[in-house]
């Protein structure tokens, strides 16, 4: 009897350990199945949109007169704080916040207290949140959750992490606006956490953001565009809109919570007194003869290089093109547009210097395609600045600008949602350029021949065998996924 049991309890042990490895193989492959898609789809790039090509020809970049519109450029990380909590602190009626990167950190959470004070007082909240990050830095958010509950406010998750979409998560949303009453907005490349709001000075990166006042309700051509972009983005079918989960009274359920959210606001008004009473959007602002708005599409799928496209034919009109990006990571069809930009104007590139830039990836890459990059006739800049430089500008000229959150790379030329401002204002282009002559200071010039030359604010740093040896290794696997860096 005793044998009988033996055999039948090693049967049971052996079906399921045949059950568990089916199980396993079946995961297994369906693993492969999601990285190959994900790795491979992206490869096959989408073409240029022709009818957008187009339509540029027929668009009107530039003004006679000045616009409705006014503006000011935002550098520091600090005062980009404090402008994001004077226009969420004296909005009254509606709030829209779309970031890529929102965490709940010491600044990430000021903005959230922020908004917990608005939705108190009962503005309509808008929150538009990438699916990965929300699902990384939001998910075990107490603080978040709390805010969400409220009735006035609602949340949408842009391709949120689901099973559904295990093959679409290369197709991120990386917008970084925020629209207060219909009447003014701040649209550029930071993110709401510590590494670009605040007066921190250590782990940081520099960043832009344009702020944008409407002078005439009604008459302020780029922010219609930006509020008629939100709903289209916010009505896709891959924008999940968080259900509320609170019990009847969800004061009762985060009331510790809302308690903590209070007391980080009240300490920010000792902080920045005139948040909830900042009037001077006009006189703390100048005028834009015309602002444009250009997208690269909201769709979770591959996209036409619309952004790229709208640069290329913008530039094509001017003499002298600087463009500032973090790092490039460029395919065949970029490397032409860029040549073609060089062939019509002075063209220059800044970006971080290896020794100094904050994004592995793009570093990397540089060092394998830095002679592509060079090929293209631009003069390139390695910025050895003392934080790592985030922003994406590109000036022409000394008229025009084009501002927001394009990276020269293929993931925001293909891959994800994004935002950039076409601004004429010779006053704006100025105080940029003075930013990017000091940028140029601090780097060190490498022309199409490979002469090099330090600026006079270079400062020279060698990399550490350790950070060599990193980045040789970096060097060889990165080659079959840059498309998607």
């Amino acid at each position: 009897m005793n044998k009988k049991c033996n055999i039948d309890e090693n049967k049971s042990v052996g079906k399921k350990k045949t059950i568990f490895k089916k199980i396993l193989k079946l995961f297994l492959c369906l693993l492969l199945m999601v990285v190959l898609v994900n790795v491979l789809a992206p490869l096959f790039c989408k073409k240029p949109d022709e009818e957008f090509a187009e339509n540029l020809k027929k668009t009107e970049f530039t003004s006679e007169f000045p616009g409705e519109e006014k503006i000011r450029c935002v550098d520091d990380n600090e005062e980009a704080l404090l402008w994001r909590l004077r226009m969420i602190g004296t909005a009254k009626e509606s709030i829209v916040l779309s970031t890529f990167d929102l965490r709940a950190d010491d600044n990430g959470t000021k903005i959230l207290a922020a908004l917990n004070c608005a939705a108190a007082r009962g503005v309509k909240i808008q929150l538009l949140i990438d699916g990965i990050y929300q699902q990384l830095f939001l998910a075990g958010s107490s603080d978040f959750q709390a805010l969400a509950s409220y009735e006035n406010v609602e949340v949408g998750v842009y391709n949120p992490v689901t099973p559904v979409n295990l093959f679409k998560v290369n197709y991120r949303m990386h917008d970084k606006y925020l629209i207060v009453d219909e009447k003014m907005y701040l649209l550029g490349g930071r993110n709401s956490n510590d590494i670009f709001l605040g007066d921190k000075k250590t782990r940081i990166n520099v960043d832009r953001d344009i702020f944008v006042y409407e002078e005439t309700q009604g008459k302020g051509e780029s922010l219609q565009a930006l509020e008629k972009y939100f709903d289209t983005i916010w009505n896709e079918a891959q924008v999940r809109k968080k259900k509320k989960t609170y019990a009847a009274s969800y004061e009762e359920k985060y009331k510790s919570e809302y308690h903590q959210l209070k007391e980080r606001y009240r300490s920010l008004k000792e902080k920045y007194p005139d948040i909830e009473n900042y009037e001077h959007w006009e006189d703390d602002t100048y005028e834009a003869d015309k602002i444009t708005l250009i997208d690269n599409g909201t769709q979770t799928a591959r996209k036409s290089p619309k952004v790229l496209q709208a640069i290329e034919y913008i530039a094509g009109q001017g003499e002298e093109v600087v463009i500032q990006t973090p790092y490039v990571i460029c395919n065949s069809y970029m490397y032409q547009k860029l040549k073609q930009i060089s062939e019509k104007a002075d063209l220059k590139i800044v970006l971080n210097a290896v020794e100094k830039g904050s994004n592995p990836w793009g570093c990397t890459d540089y060092l394998n395609q830095k002679e592509n990059i060079l090929g293209t006739g631009a003069t390139v800049y390695e910025l050895m600045n003392a934080h790592a430089v985030h922003t994406k500008t590109v000036l022409i000229d000394d008229n025009i600008s084009i501002v927001g959150s394009y990276n020269l790379d293929m993931r925001s030329t293909y891959l994800d949602t994004e935002l950039m401002l076409v601004i004429e204002s010779k006053r704006l282009n100025e105080e940029i350029r003075d930013t990017e002559n000091v940028y140029i200071e601090k780097s060190k010039e490498v022309k199409t021949d490979g002469t090099e030359t330090e600026g006079s604010l270079y400062k020279k740093k060698v990399l550490t065998p350790e950070k060599k040896r990193f980045y040789a290794f970096l060097k060889i696997i990165i080659r079959p996924f840059r498309h998607l860096l």
